[in-house]
């Protein structure tokens, strides 16, 4: 199983980037400033990526619309998004959850919470992983020992 460690990062506000980059520095970082960048950025790297960071207002193609993309490309289950967001409205946390964000960060926030918020949803994800990959691996050998 390939090593996953690498953030996208998705903010139209380079500050913002640099502030999530700058809490991330143990990790690799891959930014993008609009949601259309963050899905050529996230189909180059998505056999690295441990987590997106998403802001919901972007030019281009907003946060919504990539989650979207990773709803109809049955991405969404496989890599944690993390909404990251002024907009905190009920209309827009609710859109965020249904379409399969795996939480939702209010801006401003605390540095340090927000690390540990996805520090451990990402090691959650990894778990999760590693135990379907043991499944699965049981699973062919058993029904190579049942033939």
């Amino acid at each position: 199983m390939s090593e996953r460690n690498t953030l996208l990062i998705v903010d139209d506000f380079e500050f913002n980037r640099l502030m999530l980059s700058d809490t991330f520095s143990d990790r690799s970082v891959i930014e993008a400033e609009n949601g259309q960048k963050a899905i050529e950025e996230f189909e180059k790297h998505k056999d690295e990526l441990c987590a997106v960071l998403l802001d919901i207002m972007m030019p281009v193609m907003d946060g919504f619309g990539v989650l979207e993309y990773f709803v109809e490309n049955k991405y969404i289950d496989e890599i944690p998004v993390f909404i990251i967001s002024a907009d905190t409205s009920d209309k827009s946390l609710s859109r965020a959850y249904d379409l399969g964000a795996a939480d939702v960060i209010a801006k401003p926030f605390n540095i340090r919470f927000v690390r540990r918020r996805i520090n451990n949803i990402i090691e959650l994800y990894d778990q999760r992983r590693e135990l379907r990959s043991v499944v699965d691996s049981q699973t062919k050998m058993l029904e190579g020992a049942s033939n």
